[in-house]
């Protein structure tokens, strides 16, 4: 197996813009979804029932969003998974790890009882989380330009924990890097044993970064 490696990155400092400079805030408009893929209203409450908000999309960049929950359940945004990839050669990365003792998660939903991202992304597939089965790991850019979205944006997004998160391996020179970046920029978030934090998302990606 190879050894897995991976960046930590502090988006502000990372010279990874959400926009470039001089545009202007982008409106930001949200579509709730529930987790059977109905279309929901903006009042609509997040639960754990068929019918209760699960997803959030990104009318501008076509992206749906996994929403977080507190209740112990698969979702939950507090949990944390170890980097694993059992398809390297996919991407360029490496395998990673896995085991039955790192992270935080609901084991019972995951593969080997390991809390790790590919198992992670393979029990929303497998549930088909808001009607979709393309669930994966966000581009460093997709993630930061949601959390850079206007305030207004944030309840579409309840439940975030401030703190590292995965995202998915992407290149930098002749070498692949699955990166964590600290959401929100200048959080004062815990290294964990090196498992991190993970929101899903499904839809085209953003280019390669």
């Amino acid at each position: 197996m190879k050894r897995f490696t991976y960046m930590l990155t502090v988006f502000a400092l990372a010279g990874i813009a959400a926009a470039p400079a001089q545009a202007a805030p982008r409106a930001a408009k949200f579509t709730k979804l529930a987790a059977n893929g109905t279309i929901l209203q903006d009042r609509a409450p997040l639960g754990d029932r068929p019918g209760d908000w699960a997803c959030t999309r990104d009318e501008q960049t076509g992206l749906t969003w996994e929403v977080k929950t507190t209740d112990g359940g698969l979702r939950d945004g507090s949990y944390t998974y170890t980097p694993y990839d059992s398809n390297p050669a996919a991407d360029g990365s490496a395998v990673g790890y896995r085991d039955s003792h790192s992270g935080r998660c609901l084991r019972s939903a995951m593969t080997q009882s390991s809390c790790n991202t590919e198992a992670y992304v393979k029990a929303l597939n497998r549930i088909a989380l808001c009607g979709f089965t393309d669930w994966r790991l966000p581009k460093v850019a997709e993630l930061v330009n949601t959390a850079a979205a206007p305030a207004a944006a944030s309840p579409w997004f309840p439940n975030s924990v401030a703190g590292w998160y995965w995202t998915g391996a992407s290149g930098i020179g002749q070498a692949a890097y699955s990166r964590v970046i600290l959401l929100p920029a200048g959080a004062r978030a815990n290294f964990y044993d090196g498992s991190y934090l993970l929101r899903l998302v499904r839809g085209p990606a953003a280019g390669a970064r």
